[in-house]
């Protein structure tokens, strides 16, 4: 078999697997007062239905410090017995085990909610202007580490059948690993084996109370990725030194710390090749003998999985966001209908949801969350209608494939010569490739589904009207913005010229959107050899890129030499020259360019919306035609109207 191994029976201590995929512990947000909901069963079982092994359910929060978001799950609450029941039926209902993961999130993980401080080791925060946590006193210490305890009890209680024990990414017991976070002066601060102390002390704790009740392993970091942060070696010693503790079964590493940039590299996106920090991981290997160590981190595919295993040192592979975009990735791979598959391209909204305290949701399934509500094959329409889709963007090439899933008569025109909008400029970015298989899979949808497909032809308010539709989806994306200045060009326009011309070339982009887009243009052109200044007014750039991803593209951008200028008002230009005004300080400049590139957000689609609806056309406006906004709101827009039409 092509995934001899992934899909291979695997015992792990103990638990048997029906094949060797994993879904790691991931906050989903969807809790109600700190409690499980039928969101988590709803979501959760559908992964377990499609094929996954072994689901890790979400971070039980042992303590009311750690409690943080309201849509987390509480470990110190009876309340959520029933719920956690419900969950652990549900997942092994459908042939997976499940395991839970059990966390305190220590400095930055304030409850806000009962406006109670953070608590840490040390009154340090977790960044600069950050919340200054309560530094724990020994009986602190006790009372969390009594907290975990009684947390797993409550685990065991609702069935689960294992739990892993957090010492990475940045939370509590990590914390007190780290000379970032800890700086006490007792006997546990300084050397790394007083800081190992009270984490040893929390695990032993939790193994000698669960006995052989349940599996339990721990969840590290291979490397911190940050400075004073534990680099590779040190996180081996740490590892090393964990496993000792009696009861220890399994280690599951990934990377990272929740500092900036460092956690963007926990959360890997498109711009990163897959498993990219595989190598480290393979290391643990060496301290750790023969426990199983399992791994995650941007595992797109079932082939990505299948190169880890061949190392012989990892045992089990996570694969979460692909999981997410598409929960019957296995099934489908089994049943030879791979091509089918939603892919991930690790845009990073889904966790970008989570930074908003909102509930996780997906730029390319836009179910998640909405399982129950939902179906994946939408509903029947009770009255099959005419449907005409204007824009074969990611947009309409959405609404048409649900719309004509449900029984609709469905046609798309669009003026270009092939589908895809402006996934297939900005696919050609450097590092985007990934857009192009959001484009392909949606393409490869509309056939099977029903869709008619007219490419070159161009629609006019008369047209769209003598059609005659029931129902018109207006998809033509936004109307570009006009730059100030007749010397600038459209991102889409640097993006289609030959990247040989750019090596050399000063380019300033005066930016207004703050978004993917602008990011792509800076990033490609720099790569190309560019010299590249990007402007902006707000105080921050790149505003509209997904916080995690934001993180590691500020850090790219530094080292490609791109310089950012927030706070920075265009004032007029001359002759190859931008002139600019800082918001604050008032310090004038006047910068010179051999091309000018204006990032716009553009308008909604207002004008032919109004002609439509003059002329008595039913018209739903989808993605940037509506307001332009991500392509997660696109997508979201596209599934929200088909499935009401």
């Amino acid at each position: 078999m092509r995934w001899a191994r992934a899909l291979s029976p695997f015992e792990l201590a103990g638990v048997p697997l029906r094949n060797r995929i994993f879904l790691p512990a991931h906050t989903t947000n969807f809790g109600r007062d700190f409690l499980p909901t039928p969101e988590h069963v709803a979501y959760l079982r559908e992964r377990a239905r499609g094929g996954v092994a072994l689901v890790i359910v979400e971070p039980l929060r042992v303590h009311p410090t750690s409690l943080g978001r309201s849509g987390g799950l509480s470990g110190g609450d009876r309340r959520a017995l029933d719920g956690l029941r419900r969950i652990v039926d549900a997942v092994r209902g459908e042939g997976a085990a499940v395991f839970c993961q059990i966390t305190h999130a220590g400095r930055h993980g304030e409850n806000a909610a009962e406006r109670l401080a953070a608590w840490g080791p040390s009154a340090m925060p977790w960044v600069p202007g950050g919340e200054m946590p309560h530094a724990m006193t020994r009986a602190d210490m006790d009372a969390v580490r009594d907290a975990y305890v009684e947390t797993a009890g409550l685990a065991l209680e609702a069935g689960f059948q294992g739990m892993e024990i957090h010492l990475g990414h940045g939370h509590l017991l990590h914390q007190f690993l780290s000379l970032a976070a800890n700086n006490r002066p007792d006997d546990f601060g300084g050397s790394l084996d007083n800081r190992l102390r009270y984490p040893l002390e929390v695990l032993g704790a939790v193994t000698a109370a669960v006995k052989d009740a349940a599996v339990v392993g721990i969840r590290v970091s291979v490397d911190d990725l940050m400075p004073d942060g534990l680099n590779a070696a040190e996180q081996r010693q740490v590892v090393a030194a964990a496993v000792q503790v009696p009861g220890v079964a399994f280690v599951n590493a990934s990377v990272a710390a929740y500092q900036w940039p460092s956690i963007g590299h926990h959360v890997a996106d498109m711009s990163a090749p897959p498993h990219p920090y595989l190598a480290q991981t393979v290391a643990l290997r060496q301290v750790i003998g023969t426990l199983p160590l399992l791994t995650a981190n941007r595992y797109q595919t079932l082939d990505h999985a299948e190169t880890a295993l061949e190392t012989g040192a990892i045992d089990m592979v996570g694969m979460n966001r692909a999981h997410m975009a598409d929960p019957d990735l296995i099934a489908k791979a089994t049943k030879g209908n791979e091509t089918d598959i939603r892919p991930c391209v690790a845009g990073n909204f889904c966790i970008g949801q989570v930074a908003l305290h909102r509930p996780i949701s997906c730029m390319m399934n836009p179910r998640v969350g909405k399982e129950d509500i939902w179906t994946e094959r939408p509903a029947p329409a009770d009255s099959p209608r005419r449907v005409l889709v204007v824009g074969a963007g990611p947009a309409g090439m959405e609404a048409a494939r649900v719309a004509a899933l449900r029984g609709h008569e469905v046609e798309v025109w669009d003026a270009a010569d092939a589908p895809g909008g402006k996934l297939s400029l900005a696919g050609t970015g450097h590092r985007r490739a990934d857009l192009h298989k959001m484009r392909d899979w949606l393409v490869r949808q509309l056939g099977p589904a029903g869709v008619t497909l007219r490419m070159g032809q161009r629609a006019t308010p008369d047209s769209i009207a003598a059609h005659g539709a029931d129902a018109v989806v207006l998809a033509t994306g936004a109307v570009p913005d006009t730059a100030a200045d007749g010397q600038a060009i459209s991102v889409e326009q640097a993006l289609a010229m030959p990247r040989s011309g750019w090596s050399g070339k000063r380019v300033v982009i005066d930016d207004q959107a703050g978004s993917w887009a602008t990011l792509s243009a800076a990033e490609t052109l720099a790569a190309h050899g560019a010299r590249v200044t990007v402007l902006c007014r707000p105080d921050s750039p790149l505003w509209d890129v997904t916080i995690y991803s934001r993180m590691t593209a500020l850090e790219r951008l530094a080292q490609a030499g791109v310089a950012l200028r927030p706070a920075t008002l265009v004032t007029g230009f001359g002759p190859g020259l931008v002139q600019t005004r800082h918001k604050y300080a008032g310090d004038t400049a006047s910068l010179p360019f051999d091309r000018l590139i204006f990032s716009g957000r553009g308008t909604g689609a207002f004008a032919l919306q109004s002609a439509l609806e003059a002329r008595g056309v039913a018209v739903h406006p989808v993605g940037d035609a509506n307001a332009p906004r991500t392509l997660m709101e696109a997508m979201h827009d596209a599934q929200a109207i088909a499935r009401k039409l």
